[in-house]
């Protein structure tokens, strides 16, 4: 684990004039110490796909002289499912897997919920922003996702002073081959562009970033690159 190959990417970004991509430090499996490390450096935003594993590991990372604007932004990289949507308000800011509409009301009356009851919202606030996921491959080994036929028969997106729509998430082909990759990135962002112009763009992890971000990701979500070889299981306290 070495933050000189974060400094890396953002230089590398800077001089392809793409230093507003924000970059998701994908910290499952690892240890709340790891975020506690790299919030001195600047470094913000951070996926974790577990819920579990998220409420007992944030609480552990040390806030102490941070600043609001230092303060860490959680987002939920996993597909998002009823059962989970329940415990994301205080927990996450962004969801990156939403793909139905059932996950989504429970997500917006969680969200409503604790609203009402005072509680503390995740930083930097309320209302929860969230990404559709879009399935742009037919691997089977691929978990979560709509196709685009499905997302345009979605009766509503969920707006609300609790719940805003974002944007869009995909991943890429599992081979990694470079001109399938570019193909699926090239979709969403002609899928962002006819649905929600200007909104974000999430896709490109670790093998496949630079080919995301010449595409028009504005959020890339980067694990192994960043921190190494994750954990061979979830985190534990």
């Amino acid at each position: 684990m070495s933050f000189e190959d974060l400094l890396g990417i953002r230089e590398k970004l800077s001089l392809l004039g793409k230093g507003n991509v924000r970059i998701i430090a994908v910290s499952k499996t690892h240890e709340p110490g790891v975020i506690t490390e790299y919030l001195r450096y600047g470094q913000i935003d951070y996926g974790e796909n577990r819920v579990n594993e998220a409420a007992g590991k944030f609480p552990l990372v040390d806030l102490k002289d941070l600043t609001d604007a230092q303060l860490p932004v959680y987002h939920h990289i996993g597909p998002l499912q009823s059962g989970s949507a329940r415990q994301i308000p205080g927990l996450f800011s962004w969801v990156h897997g939403a793909s139905s509409e059932s996950a989504l009301s429970a997500l917006e009356k969680a969200c409503k919920r604790d609203f009402e009851s005072g509680k503390s919202p995740a930083h930097p606030g309320w209302p929860v922003r969230y990404l559709a996921q879009i399935r742009l491959t037919d691997e089977e080994t691929k978990t979560g996702g709509v196709s685009l036929s499905e997302f345009e028969n979605i009766t509503g997106i969920a707006n609300s002073e609790y719940l805003s729509f974002q944007g869009f998430m995909t991943m890429g082909p599992q081979n990694n081959d470079p001109v399938e990759t570019r193909e699926v990135f090239h979709q969403l962002r002609e899928i962002r562009d006819r649905f929600l112009p200007g909104g974000e763009l999430s896709m490109g992890m670790s093998s496949d970033w630079e080919i995301a971000v010449s595409e028009g990701a504005t959020m890339i979500r980067l694990g192994t690159v960043i921190f190494g070889k994750k954990q061979d299981g979830p985190w534990k306290g």
